[in-house]
């Protein structure tokens, strides 16, 4: 099955310049094909920083040889109109899979081609519209662009300005310029009496009328363009529309060449078949837009975590930023990312914070957080090769190396938590367990914490949390193996998808406890239906129901490749890919009612399309793909 974006309202294709985040959405709430803009954000990436209202912004059109308009939500009511026909989604796709995303799309004879990009340094984001035939035939085309505004302060010629806030402001406009009209939007188009301006202070559509343009033949006409900018101030929105309209035509091709320049210093992958290629440019592209101006990276597709800043996310997308070459990228986000910490009473940290308060939000114990930290550290200052990196993180990596060999009970194993999933506890009516995952990479992060303190001759400490981690293996060994299988805990033989991590990308388990565990694994946490592998045995959704997920589907097929089995890894692997929208994107999970959860999520999602390649490519040289 192929997924448009938004079949789930909380799915959302982005584009972003680390200044502003536009939210690109293809389905309407009653799953009605559409493409807008659903929200742009400006500063701070969160739902509080919202800048449109809700209904967002789209196009509506009229071929004026037609008695049916390109119009999605069905706005236009004419009597000889409005035949019923929803407009179709021909193709969606992140242009040579870098940052400026495009929408084709049509009703009747009218085809609209819509391109949105954030222009690199700028606080504004562009969307291109450009419309011709289906049949190829001449004719002309009026394009009506709508932009609902949370409010209008001030109009200047025919730029429109809101207010947010003290210090978030919105000025848009079209080029060619042209008059901007409020009120009814379908009188608006259909030419009946509307306000041509009025201030308001409660939320309003905005219509821009362009005049119809000539079609000739197969060719699109010439774009016109929509632009929202942002500032601290009404001036700073003004100066920031007034830079951005000064190379407006020039903007897409200095957009994609920037997008170019920075793919072009990723490591070399080697060849791949071009849907591949493709997902692999996306991925990378994805984890450069879920950055912050200030380094920070936070999920960004996924309407109800926006604005978080989740620590195993964050260090997920710093570790593949620099396993992928991008090592600047990959230093700012993990200084960002570890400048939130914030000690929990015990003196772990807690696992996530909001962008804006940068207070604790977590909902759940987790216990894993600081044997990812070591993790994360490790990883970029490794192919970063500066020992700076560990002298500034010195105090956070003593921090956690003593929580995790102060904080075992009697079993040898870490207190019991909620694992790698926050969504499981007694707060969903289960208890904590002495999970495997959380001790096996506190294990890793201390072996990793042993060779940095190596790098600054801290030898004595190196061989303690060296031997912190073997007491923790040998105590997984004791309670957590059965015959050969890795279970989730020592309170039950179910299993966990996150202990194949430990045979692949955190390789410290024997390699006599990997096939039976594989096995075991695609028995059980296999869907029987649709494929793919759940998280965990017993684990259910928020929507009550077991379901196959993308991220621990990756994880068994790179298990599987370090097993010699690459096969089935690519089995596992062709599932998600399969399961990707037509853009690229790959949903966290699917749900029963067969709706994608969390598109745009680069953490776990796109990440695992970068490290499955990454792991193949070093295994296999890139052959036999």
């Amino acid at each position: 099955m192929k997924y448009f974006i938004g079949k789930n309202q909380d799915n959302h294709a982005p584009i972003s310049n680390g200044h502003v985040l536009a939210w690109i959405q293809q389905y309407d709430v009653g799953c009605r094909p559409i493409d807008k803009i659903s929200q742009l954000f400006f500063g701070n990436f969160d739902l509080s920083s919202s800048l449109l209202d809700p209904p967002g912004s789209y196009i509506i059109a009229k071929d004026l040889n037609e008695k049916i308009w390109y119009d999605p939500y069905g706005y236009i009511q004419e009597k000889l109109g409005q035949i019923g026909e929803i407009i179709s989604l021909n193709s969606t796709k992140y242009i040579h899979g870098s940052g400026i995303y495009e929408v084709v799309s049509h009703k009747g004879n009218t085809v609209v081609r819509t391109k949105t990009w954030a222009p690199p340094n700028r606080n504004s984001v562009i969307r291109s519209i450009e419309v011709k035939t289906l049949r190829s035939n001449p004719s002309e085309v009026s394009i009506y662009p709508v932009v609902h505004l949370k409010n209008i302060v001030q109009r200047i010629n025919n730029t429109f300005i809101s207010r947010i806030s003290e210090n978030q402001w919105l000025a848009t406009t079209v080029s060619p310029s042209v008059e901007g009209m409020t009120g009814n939007i379908s009188k608006a188009v259909t030419k009946g009496e509307v306000t041509i301006f009025e201030h308001s202070l409660l939320p309003v559509p905005l219509i821009f009328s362009i005049p119809a343009k000539k079609i000739t033949g197969s060719k699109y006409s010439d774009p016109v363009f929509q632009i929202f900018a942002a500032g601290a101030s009404k001036e700073e929105a003004l100066q920031e529309l007034e830079n951005t309209l000064v190379h407006i035509r020039q903007s897409e091709q200095q957009t994609l060449k920037v997008w170019q320049t920075w793919h072009s210093e990723t490591v070399e992958i080697g060849t791949l078949p071009p849907n591949l290629d493709y997902f692999w440019r996306v991925s990378n592209t994805l984890t450069k837009m879920s950055l912050q101006k200030d380094g920070t990276p936070i999920i960004i597709g996924f309407k109800p975590y926006q604005g978080n800043v989740w620590i195993r996310d964050s260090l997920w997308i710093s570790s593949t930023l620099a396993l992928v070459g991008h090592l600047e990228d990959a230093v700012n986000a993990l200084y960002a990312t570890l400048s939130y910490l914030i000690e929990r009473p015990d003196g772990n940290y807690y696992f996530a914070y909001n962008v804006v308060t940068r207070l604790p939000n977590e909902h759940a114990s987790e216990n894993d957080t600081t044997g990812l930290i070591l993790y994360g550290i490790w990883q970029v200052c490794s192919l970063v090769k500066d020992p700076t990196i560990i002298y500034d993180m010195w105090p956070i990596i003593t921090q956690s190396t003593e929580w995790i060999l102060k904080n075992r009970d009697s079993s040898g194993l870490i207190f019991p938590d909620a694992g790698i999933w926050e969504t499981f506890g007694p707060h969903l009516g289960e208890k904590f367990e002495h999970m495997t995952w959380t001790s096996a990479i506190s294990a890793f992060g201390l072996i990793k914490a042993a060779d940095m303190a190596e790098v600054i001759f801290e030898n004595e400490k190196a061989s303690r949390f060296r031997q912190g981690a073997s007491e923790l293996i040998q105590a997984i060994h004791r309670h957590n193996v059965h015959n050969g299988i890795v279970t989730r805990s020592m309170e039950t033989k179910l299993l966990d998808a996150s202990v194949t991590l430990f045979f692949s990308e955190f390789p410290i388990f024997p390699k006599e406890w990997m096939k039976p565990t594989l096995r075991a694994i695609q028995q059980r946490l296999e869907d029987p239906f649709i494929g793919g592998i759940w998280r965990h045995e017993s684990l259910t959704t928020e929507e009550g129901d077991l379901k196959p997920w993308t991220g621990p589907t990756f994880w068994l097929g790179e298990a599987l490749l370090v097993n010699n089995d690459v096969n089935q890894a690519w089995t596992y692997f062709n599932h998600n890919y399969n399961n990707s929208a037509f853009c690229g994107l790959l949903p966290e999970l699917l749900y029963s009612r067969g709706r994608p959860r969390g598109i745009g999520m680069p953490s776990y999602s796109q990440s695992g399309v970068i490290r499955s390649l990454l792991l193949y490519n070093n295994l296999y040289d890139g052959k036999g793909l």
